[in-house]
């Protein structure tokens, strides 16, 4: 659709600026900061070569009910993820009276259910932050008295149904099934609800109070996300057929499934139906950024562009959409735009945590309030923050790992920090990832290519992931374009295949090798996408990866010809020094501010 494909592009290449609603002041959202980019290219040795829990190598740990338990809460401040000064959370006057908002927000290694009324400053947990386990999803129940959601409390994905009015919790399923992202039947029930079967990811109904499996889902195809529209005997979900990805919208009486998009080009996600049932909402990615759209239901329609976001959600009288941004990894904006026209500069929320899901109800919260949410109204949220280390010269040092890796120390500035990392990476997905590395610190007599003198890993603040991982079956990497920067998410497959770890994948991984396939359209891109979806079970190492302070880097402009300037593998902790001041903290500047690249060792 050109209009469309018009709009986003000329909107890709302008400065986005993020009106912030009741100060007034414009938050100007940069790209990602540039970073001296670089790596040692090395052939594997025997002593790089990946330990996977495939049996094929010797595992770097046995997969264990210990290696399986959740990972702890951080709490020591050098463990602490840094994020950036809060905002009040007063919202515009127009939406002070619309009810409140439930959004699923990720902070230090699990996500949990936050409660926002609209006319208080701050959202406030209705599920424990301190847990060391996932709630996500939340789904308000029609009258607004219950919350819907998706937890990996007792091990597994099942749905609970929280009630607000006591606080009491029911669990609704009890299988080895991967089930979250309910949404509700206008009566209140039945649940709709998305559910891992057989390799492939498919909308399923569930009535509330037997428990009783009503619709197992659409054959010959992946579907998810499913919304139920409060008006009409219809749902919308995201589904999947071959590589194409749209909305459908399935017909409750007549059992027939209409694609609402069909666009063979772009892939939409996350579709909401509209309070009035008339619009469905949802996103699509577009040269990095993420897009809300708006369009009919009945079908036969254009869609209409409404603004930038993703995981939209309508306002109770929908007039307004609520969607999210991400900068980064680590942070979130929510994103309020009226639902009938276009908005260039929404109302934006900055909120010191990663929004995964929203949900929006015209009801409010009982006065008096129950006793069990006094507590967690009072205290709101408060924001978790570390002041970046000083960077002096000469106050760290190299401290050895115990890893497998040509160089196997890094900086002590780092240490405790990758230390952490690694064991929540092994009780998060069963088996020690990070024991084998293409490489930990690069010294400094190491010679390198001129490109890659810059490298840090260097710095000793950085480590490199083992690429074997990909080969071995044990490592996806995604494409995640943020802004104008060319990103990647990396996915560990979990040495547990039952559902108590992990979760399905929902995106096509890219294939690096198919630039040597011979195939034209390949080469000039750096690679395709795989023909399929890996199934099983995965955990998101790069998110985990930040929220401990190590970040992935961006590709370098020309990855697509230069393979090292890929950078998927190499993750920085910098604590927002520059590559100067972090080599700083190791040798003295002489030793490595050269104008050329030195050819031999020298001596320290």
């Amino acid at each position: 659709m050109p209009t469309r494909d018009a709009f986003a592009r000329a909107a890709a290449t302008t400065i986005l600026f993020l009106l912030i609603a009741g100060c007034g002041t414009p938050v100007y959202m940069e790209k990602s900061p540039v970073v001296p980019t670089g790596t040692a290219s090395r052939t594997p040795t025997c002593q790089q070569i990946l330990c996977t829990p495939d049996g094929g190598e010797t595992p770097a740990v046995e997969p264990s009910a210990e290696s399986r338990t959740p990972s702890p809460t951080l709490s020591t401040p050098s463990l602490t993820p840094t994020f950036r000064p809060g905002l009040e959370f007063t919202p515009p006057s127009l939406l002070a009276q619309q009810g409140m908002l439930a959004l699923t927000l990720r902070r230090n290694d699990h996500a949990h259910i936050w409660l926002w009324p609209l006319g208080l400053s701050n959202p406030f947990p209705v599920t424990d932050t301190e847990a060391a386990y996932d709630d996500r999803d939340p789904a308000f129940s029609p009258d607004g008295s219950a919350l819907a959601f998706a937890s990996q409390r007792n091990g597994g994905w099942d749905l609970y149904i929280k009630d607000l009015a006591t606080g009491d919790i029911r669990r609704l399923t009890d299988t080895k099934e991967y089930e979250a992202h309910p949404s509700w039947s206008p009566d209140s029930r039945q649940l709709v609800y998305e559910r891992y079967v057989n390799g492939r990811l498919r909308i399923s109904i569930r009535r509330v109070e037997d428990q009783a499996l009503m619709w197992p889902g659409p054959d010959g195809m992946d579907s998810f996300e499913p919304s139920w529209s409060s008006l009409a005997r219809a749902i919308s979900f995201t589904g999947r057929i071959g590589r194409q990805t749209d909305i459908f919208v399935l017909n409750l009486d007549s059992q027939q499934i209409i694609n609402l998009t069909n666009t063979p080009d772009m892939d939409e996600r996350g579709s909401a139906f509209s309070p009035d049932g008339t619009s469905i909402a949802y996103s699509l990615e577009k040269d990095g950024f993420s897009w809300i759209y708006r369009i009919a239901s009945a079908g036969n329609a254009q869609p209409v562009l409404v603004g930038q976001g993703d995981k939209p959600e309508w306002s109770p009288d929908s007039k307004w959409l609520a969607g999210v941004f991400h900068p980064d990894l680590l942070q979130s904006y929510l994103l309020f735009s009226p639902s009938d026209q276009q908005v260039l500069s929404p109302s934006a929320f900055w909120l010191p945590g990663r929004i995964e899901n929203l949900a929006w109800t015209s009801s409010v919260l009982p006065d008096p309030l129950p006793g069990w949410l006094s507590g967690f109204v009072e205290s709101g949220i408060a924001p978790t923050s570390t002041k970046p280390l000083a960077g002096t010269p000469l106050t760290a040092q190299l401290v050895d790992l115990d890893v497998n890796a040509p160089d196997p120390r890094l900086s002590s500035t780092v240490v405790q920090r990758f230390q952490a990392l690694r064991t929540a990476v092994r009780k998060q997905s069963g088996w020690d990832f990070l024991g084998t590395l293409d490489n930990a610190v690069i010294d400094i007599d190491t010679p390198m290519p001129p490109r890659e003198t810059e490298s840090w890993l260097r710095t000793g603040r950085a480590f490199a992931i083992s690429r074997a991982a990909i080969t071995k079956g044990w490592l996806v990497v995604l494409p995640d374009p943020t802004g104008v920067s060319d990103f990647w998410r990396l996915f560990i497959r979990t040495a547990v295949q039952d559902g108590s770890l992990g979760e399905p994948l929902r995106e096509f991984p890219w294939d690096f090798d198919a630039r040597t396939s011979g195939t034209p359209s390949a080469f000039d891109s750096g690679g395709q996408l795989f023909g399929q979806i890996p199934t099983g079970y995965f955990m998101d190492f790069s998110q985990l990866a930040a929220e401990y302070g190590f970040q992935r880097l961006p590709s370098d402009s020309d990855w697509r010809t230069y393979y090292f300037g890929i950078h998927y593998w190499e993750f920085v902790c910098a604590d927002g020094l520059d590559w100067i001041t972090a080599m700083g903290e190791l040798y003295s500047p002489y030793l490595f501010l050269t104008p050329t690249p030195r050819d031999t060792p020298i001596t320290r």
